[in-house]
């Protein structure tokens, strides 16, 4: 098992109200992210930490492998920069 934070910013509600952790593959420029990167990394059973509003607001469990996915369109234009 490993443990995981992950720092939420705008987009913490629409993720946690729907039950998932989603980022960008790449910053804006194209460069890799090691954040990005670790999302990757999570196993069933791991736990994250959500970190929002100047807390740890969530504590979850990952239920699957990630997979990649289309950024979501709960988003509406958050994150388009």
């Amino acid at each position: 098992m490993a443990f995981w934070w992950v720092n939420h910013k705008q987009t913490y509600r629409q993720e946690t109200d729907g039950g998932y952790v989603w980022s960008p593959k790449a910053n804006a420029n194209g460069a890799r992210n090691v954040s990005y990167d670790n999302l990757t990394r999570c196993q069933r059973g791991d736990v994250v930490f959500s970190y929002a509003y100047g807390r740890i607001s969530q504590i979850g469990l990952v239920e699957r492998a990630p997979v990649t996915a289309a950024k979501p369109p709960e988003f509406g234009a958050v994150g388009d920069n």
